[in-house]
């Protein structure tokens, strides 16, 4: 973490520099990025508590330069893809909220909760891997 941060955010309670630090930053450099470096993300989320051990959220993914990118990108409105035109992969987070385990199908009360949850794991990943970088 740098001492940019350290200075500029100041929690009310003692809290881990992990969660502190987690920055949601609108400027892409454009890398590359690799399956080492992404893969470890959706291990992340995977760990997340859910309903049931159900893990009801999926995480769909193009990179750039990829047969996919396009139709992600073409899903978001154009401020957000103003932001996100440098970036090297594109994440859409699904949440099913249906359990259909050995075909029976019931609703989970939580899966909204829990999906945030799992995407909370990954940013909190990202930040561990920092690959939120800041650009001074």
């Amino acid at each position: 973490m740098t001492l940019f941060i350290f200075k500029a955010r100041k929690s009310q309670y003692p809290i881990h520099p992990l969660i502190l630090s987690r920055r949601s930053l609108r400027v892409m450099s454009g890398e590359e990025m690799s399956d080492e470096e992404l893969f470890p993300l959706f291990e992340a989320a995977r760990w997340s508590p859910s309903f049931y051990n159900v893990q009801e959220w999926r995480f769909v993914y193009a990179k750039r330069n990829t047969r996919h990118w396009n139709k992600f990108f073409r899903l978001m409105n154009e401020k957000n893809q103003n932001w996100t035109s440098n970036a090297s992969v594109l994440i859409v987070l699904l949440s099913n909220m249906y359990n259909t385990y050995k075909g029976n199908k019931s609703f989970i009360p939580s899966h909204s909760f829990d999906t945030g949850s799992a995407w909370m794991a990954l940013a909190l990943q990202c930040n561990a891997q920092n690959l939120v970088r800041i650009f001074l």
